[in-house]
């Protein structure tokens, strides 16, 4: 069956963001014969300006249809596209919630590429298959902090939980393994390390209804148990039973002491990670590729 040609372009995103192995290129591929035009585009795909560049403004005065992407906790400008895929709940037709988390997973077997940003991509059978008996045995090391800014709380819980016991700490920040997890955050070796732990501090950069990223969805991907603290909503997006939710307890106190209560009764711990690790076992229809795709289709 002949597919309608779609051209493409993507501008201010992130480094490392390939503009033809990307999300966004590999969801409408499995609809339309997608390509890269950089001077006439169907649709224009912008971010946030990592760059500070502002190629977003030479397609202005275009007839492309403008699309507003970000994965950080920032508002679309409506003066700037006609629609936006952000983090928020909103009754904002132009917007649809799609939050970063859910482009963290291999929706479309993308091969592996260590060049891209998101590099590694979680197969879809590690988030809804019955999570693996064999992880309860795996776990050889306690807690673990990986991270390279003190925003949010992050600071406040690795200084409480590490009165219980030592936490390790493999990023830039509160570093004391003497080196760090080597490439980016979006590539394997994080994971990798996130794999030997029982449980892991989750923390987002804010706290924000809807604001939800892949420092939840790489520790439940290899069976360790996120400590998690950001958005109030995250139970819409996962099974709070399989998570550690420090929004739920009136002090960082009272999570160490769950926490220490799960480490101690292998009867808690064994069920805490069995627990599926979305709701029903079933990734948000919102999420869903298709579901993203309609939304798109509808306004071009």
């Amino acid at each position: 069956m002949h597919k309608t040609k779609l051209k493409l372009n993507f501008v201010d995103f992130w480094p490392n963001f390939r503009k033809n192995d990307n999300y966004f290129f590999h969801l409408l591929s499995t609809k339309y014969q997608v390509e890269i035009d950089e001077n006439d585009p169907d649709l224009l795909f912008f971010s946030v300006d990592y760059s500070k560049a502002g190629e977003r403004y030479r397609y202005f005065d275009k007839r492309c249809k403008k699309i507003f992407y970000t994965g950080e906790n920032t508002r679309p400008n409506f003066q700037e596209c006609d629609m936006a895929l952000t983090f928020d709940y909103t009754e904002d037709k132009r917007n649809y919630r799609l939050p970063l988390w859910s482009l963290f997973i291999n929706w479309f077997n993308t091969p592996h590429s260590e060049e891209r940003d998101i590099s590694y991509l979680i197969p879809l059978q590690d988030l809804t298959n019955p999570r693996p008996q064999r992880w309860m045995c795996e776990k050889t090391k306690f807690c673990n902090f990986v991270f390279s800014n003190p925003g949010g709380k992050r600071l406040g819980m690795l200084e409480e939980l590490s009165c219980y016991k030592k936490v390790d700490s493999a990023g830039k920040l509160k570093n004391n393994m003497g080196s760090t997890i080597p490439g980016r955050g979006d590539q394997r070796y994080k994971v990798d390390f996130l794999k030997n732990y029982k449980f892991t501090i989750a923390f987002e950069n804010t706290s924000y209804e809807g604001y939800t990223t892949e420092k939840l969805i790489h520790p439940l991907s290899v069976g360790s148990i996120p400590i998690y603290w950001g958005s109030e909503r995250v139970g819409e997006d996962f099974n709070e039973k399989a998570i550690i939710n420090v929004n739920k307890f009136a002090g960082l106190d009272e999570v160490v002491d769950y926490i220490e209560e799960i480490d101690t009764n292998d009867n808690l711990y064994r069920d805490i990670l069995s627990q599926p690790i979305f709701n029903r076992n079933k990734i948000p229809d919102a999420v869903l590729p298709k579901s993203v795709l309609s939304f798109i289709e509808e306004r071009i």
